[in-house]
């Protein structure tokens, strides 16, 4: 075996959907929701904690739609039909 200076190699993972969890709620200012993201074979590739708070938050009102597509955008994916 040789050693080698530490070489990068990156695996590109497809995510095709994700859930949320709310993680942490402050009514009125803030929330912290982590985003479970999944591949095509419903693996996790990885889990992202967002934060929504301010105007954002205050936005959000009673419309679940809203924080997903906010959360959406803050990944910068694009929701499928």
């Amino acid at each position: 075996m040789s050693n080698i200076v530490p070489y990068e190699i990156t695996t590109v993972r497809v995510v095709v959907r994700f859930s949320l969890d709310i993680c942490f709620l402050a009514l009125n200012e803030l929330a912290t929701f982590r985003a479970t993201l999944y591949d095509a074979e419903d693996k996790v590739v990885e889990a992202v904690n967002v934060i929504i708070q301010g105007e954002d938050y205050a936005r959000w009102s009673t419309n679940d739609d809203y924080i997903i597509n906010y959360i959406a955008n803050e990944l910068g994916f694009t929701r499928a039909q």
